[in-house]
């Protein structure tokens, strides 16, 4: 009696299954069609962390202020990735969080905190864009250093 019911179930779901029409994806991309990073774009990571940390033995050396040092990697991940829309956007901030926190008038937890949720807003919009960059190195780059998730 329990395998009858058992079968008769199963056999009831297969049916529904057979009988309900697929349900459309939305933002769904065929597989040749999916976003993928440049080839080179954990290698040019990688490039502006090791830039990253010669700059920050300058500023402890005092060869160099916080400014200074961010506008050195900017000049560098423009020479090396060239421009894209989130890695300027994310500089942008970079670049104030680091002239407020010179100037004395936010803390350098502020000034991470800052960053942090610039990053937590590119990587809320970096599923719904529609026109990614294919080498977003620079706030890579970040999203790792603060130890969050990349964009990919």
């Amino acid at each position: 009696m329990f395998y009858q019911k058992v079968l008769t179930v199963a056999a009831a779901v297969l049916v529904l299954a057979a009988c309900t029409a697929p349900v459309p994806q939305i933002g769904f991309k065929p597989a040749s069609s999916q976003y993928t990073l440049a080839e080179r774009h954990w290698d040019d990571v990688a490039k502006i962390r090791a830039e990253a940390q010669r700059l920050v033995f300058e500023v402890r050396a005092g060869n160099l202020t916080k400014v200074q040092a961010a506008q050195y990697l900017n000049r560098y991940r423009l020479g090396l990735v060239g421009r894209n829309s989130v890695d300027d956007s994310v500089y942008e901030v970079y670049q104030r969080a680091a002239v407020d926190s010179q100037r004395g008038a936010i803390s350098s937890e502020q000034s991470k905190a800052y960053v942090e949720n610039t990053l937590r807003g590119w990587q809320q919009r970096w599923p719904h864009m529609t026109n990614k960059p294919t080498n977003p190195a620079f706030t890579n780059f970040l999203l790792e250093y603060m130890g969050m998730q990349p964009l990919k």
